[in-house]
């Protein structure tokens, strides 16, 4: 069996992709007859870390190679680095960099290639002695353009083709699961950003810090800030900013250069001559994004550039970028981060984006809270912003599920036969057509305040459209509206026919009633009895009365305060807790109302009254 080893010093690279990297180096070793395989991934600060392992060496004789050679497989040592001439001549970058910058699969002959210039030459080819190590090959595995790292196999036999093809499958296999992990952090910190925007309309400020965290502390980038147009367009003063650097050393740098981040120098002038290369002013002429590989460009001429050349070089910083964003056609702002990586990727560049436009969304928010007479106004904004948002969201939770089971469906490859695996492997395209449709939602993501247009509205058949989709979401389609025989949910209606049509989006009236029937069917298929759900509508006077009733486990009562509230969720950690909230606050932006009743173990109601004349009622009791 070969011996495995696993290390998790590195932020954000979870257990699961951890297990996966782990299986292809030990399926490299178990099934290809190699001695020994690693993987490492191509980190954003150019480095290539070995982040797994697998040998078919005796214990006791790798322990004597490790300690002659004076490095571990995984280890601070275990390390090569794109940028450090020393490494020139390694494997690893040699397999990334290639010809002319084409990545390419490299074949030596001789073992300290791989380890050079770390280790000894002369001890590491009496290690190759000792192993009867023939080659060594180092695969680059990448998705589309990028390349995401290196797939490295020792054997004691020439590689042939057919081995090279096995090894560029494993590694594709490893690129995907890097990916899916990236794709997963890209989507909890938007998803970060999209519920800030939400719990701080009126807090612009702090809807731009949390994307500047987000740009920094989720996606690994060293630094960024947000500067915004001032009232009168003259100038870009800093509002937010964030940067990856111990606070001691962070403190060093801005009294050498004379410049804080936040403050009255850190601001560009327009109508100043002497600003006109500043890179946000220039981001504000009709351009999408600028890039520059002087970190200088930022701040010019407020800073001296030897200096700011100098603090480049000591960060390690290779790139900046400044993404203009707008409200409409008029640009309100720039969006700068600053990369240790050798540039942006297309990716980065596309995500970058759509955080400078979460930007706009929060000083647009701010805008509209502002100008907003009373507290219905809002809620009627907001609830409809809040609705395109929540449905962007649920969609990329579809896609990114996707991802999240086919790393799970990795951890069975042990088990599966080598038809099973070969054809698990090609599934790869699926995933990443699914990753592609998450791309291409968070492209609209810039647009979460597009308000959803009013018309005739029936209440009956929003609510049995919004029941057919909350059974689908349990994986269960109705009979017309009926249940099926062998799920064990009974439903009962009672809908008064004719009711008045009422003035709203239809698709906003049905996502209300689906968060309620939503939640009460996924608590009624946890018990063990059969679950009923009562559904009703009546006409009181000029209102329209809905009650969503079950019998399920109920709420506790120190919880039925809480469950408007934003952020309150009783699914521990999986909900949001942005569902009823936003249910009550689109109810209340018509002028309704809505209650809830409740006892443990008997069950769970919800009351709804909606006005239907076109003058809102104040008061509905």
């Amino acid at each position: 069996m070969a011996q495995s080893a696993v290390n998790t010093r590195k932020k954000n690279f979870s257990p699961e992709l951890q297990a996966v990297l782990q299986r292809v180096v030990d399926d490299v070793v178990n099934r290809l007859g190699c001695i020994g395989a690693m993987v490492a991934p191509l980190e954003l600060d150019n480095s290539l870390p070995v982040r797994a392992y697998a040998v078919k060496i005796a214990p006791t004789l790798l322990k004597q190679l490790e300690q002659r050679l004076g490095i571990g497989f995984i280890g601070p040592r275990s390390v090569a680095y794109l940028e450090d001439e020393r490494f020139k001549d390694n494997l690893s970058v040699r397999a990334v960099k290639g010809n002319n910058g084409q990545p390419e699969i490299v074949v030596s002959n001789r073992l300290y290639d791989l380890f050079r210039p770390v280790v000894n030459g002369i001890l590491s080819d009496l290690a190759q002695q000792l192993t009867g190590i023939k080659q060594v090959i180092a695969v680059p595995f990448f998705l589309q353009d990028e390349v995401v790292g290196n797939l490295f196999a020792a054997a004691r036999t020439e590689f042939s083709q057919r081995d090279i093809e096995f090894l560029s499958a494993f590694g594709n296999q490893a690129a995907i699961a890097i990916q899916s992990q990236r794709r997963l952090i890209e989507t909890q910190a938007l998803e970060r950003v999209v519920l800030s925007l939400q719990s701080s309309i009126a807090d612009e400020t702090q809807v731009l810090q949390t994307i500047v965290d987000a740009v920094v502390y989720k996606l690994g980038h060293i630094g960024s800030m947000v500067a915004t147009l001032d009232v009168d367009n003259s100038a870009l003063p800093v509002r937010a900013y964030a940067v990856d650097l111990d606070p001691a050393l962070l403190d060093k740098l801005e009294k050498t250069v004379g410049l804080t981040f936040i403050g009255p120098k850190s601001v560009a002038y327009l109508n100043d001559e002497n600003f006109k290369d500043n890179l946000s002013v220039r981001a504000l002429q009709p351009v999408p994004y600028i890039v520059s590989d002087k970190l200088y460009d930022v701040f010019r001429p407020i800073v001296n550039e030897t200096l700011s050349d100098m603090a480049q070089k000591f960060t390690g910083i290779k790139q900046v970028i400044v993404v203009p964003f707008s409200i409409g056609e008029e640009k309100v702002g720039n969006l700068f981060v600053a990369t240790r990586q050798s540039a942006f990727s297309t990716r980065d560049i596309e995500l970058l984006i759509t955080f400078g436009q979460q930007a706009a969304v929060g000083i647009r928010n701010a805008q509209l809270y502002r100008q907003a007479e009373n507290r219905r106004r809002i809620a009627q904004i907001f609830g409809k912003m809040a609705f395109s948002a929540a449905a962007y969201i649920h969609s990329l939770r579809n896609h990114v599920g996707v991802s999240r089971n086919y790393i799970e469906m990795m951890k069975m490859i042990p088990k599966m036969s080598e038809t099973q695996r070969d054809k698990f492997m090609k599934s790869g395209d699926d995933v990443l057509f699914h990753l592609n449709e998450a791309v291409s939602i968070l492209d609209h993501l810039h647009e979460p305040w597009r308000q959803q247009s009013d018309e005739a509205t029936e209440v009956n058949d929003c609510l049995i459209l919004a029941l057919r989709k909350a059974f689908r979401k349990l994986g269960i389609e109705l009979n017309g509206d009926e249940v099926p025989a062998d799920v064990n949910l009974i439903v009962h209606k009672s809908l008064t026919p004719d009711l008045p049509i009422m003035e709203t989006s239809p698709d906003m009236l049905t996502e209300g009633f689906n968060v309620l029937l939503k939640n009460a069917l996924e608590a009624l298929r946890e018990m063990d009895k059969t679950g009923e759900l009562w559904l009703q509508t009546t006409l009181e006077g000029t209102v329209i009365k809905v009650v969503i009733r079950d019998n399920g486990p109920g709420i506790k009562p120190s919880n039925v305060a809480k469950i408007f509230e934003m952020g309150w969720s009783s699914k521990q950690g999986k909900g949001m807790g942005f569902g009823l909230f936003w249910t009550k606050d689109y109810i209340e932006g018509l002028g309704g109302t809505i209650q809830v009743e409740s006892v443990v173990g008997q069950g769970t109601a919800f009351i709804i009254k909606l006005p239907t004349e076109k003058k809102k009622i104040d008061n509905i009791k």
